[in-house]
């Protein structure tokens, strides 16, 4: 049946179209407008992959028709929300936002790394949480435990965590790997190249061949 332009389209399991959404544009934009060149890998410091990352999941909440705050609702590091909110059902609580987002330099097995407890500390004010991280290789098992342990709740923690290994005695990116977490369990979702121009057939690997 045809649907006109007036009519109301109501989606079954929304939310988790949503996820999927935001979860495909994350690993699809971290190549965009990548912020170093092969063989310049060194300069790239905190402040540079904050900065890429604060555009990474602005530009995901553009395209899915959503506003993105930075340093609100204590201080999170991003917030996601909608222009308008969803029907609730009865007895449903409202969420202020879509998705609350935090990031972090420090590996989380690190003391003092307590974006996870921040986000689960507030964990009824959006539908969906997202933890961008980082892990050395030989320490991703460690890692990952350390955040299943302090995620303990129904709502999903969705976690996206580049791995790599030390160089010189620089971070060197390997992967980009995608989780999602409930009731302290994870399931990995995906995996990458965390560096554009190790994508077999892309066109960052043309050019740099060139």
């Amino acid at each position: 049946m045809a649907v006109d332009s007036g009519d109301l389209i109501t989606l079954r399991n929304a939310s988790m179209r949503r996820e999927r959404d935001f979860i495909s544009l994350f690993n699809a934009l971290w190549y965009r407008d990548f912020p170093i060149i092969r063989g310049h890998e060194a300069k790239a410091g905190p402040a540079m992959w904050t900065s890429h990352i604060a555009f990474v999941v602005k530009t995901c909440a553009d395209l899915m028709g959503f506003f993105t705050l930075f340093e609100q609702g204590n201080r999170t590091d991003a917030v996601i929300q909608k222009a308008k909110e969803d029907k609730k059902k009865a007895g449903e609580k409202k969420k202020n936002y879509w998705a609350k987002v935090e990031w972090e330099w420090a590996q989380p097995f690190r003391p003092g790394v307590n974006e996870i407890k921040k986000l689960s500390d507030n964990v009824t004010e959006a539908e969906v949480f997202v933890f961008i991280g980082y892990s050395s290789e030989d320490m991703l098992a460690e890692n990952i435990a350390k955040i299943e342990n302090q995620w303990m709740n129904d709502e999903h923690l969705i976690v996206f965590i580049v791995t790599f290994v030390w160089k010189n005695p620089k971070r060197q990116f390997r992967t980009l790997q995608t989780y999602r977490i409930k009731k302290g369990q994870a399931t990995k979702l995906r995996v990458q190249h965390a560096l554009p121009w190790n994508v077999p057939g892309s066109r960052w690997q043309a050019i740099d061949e060139e």
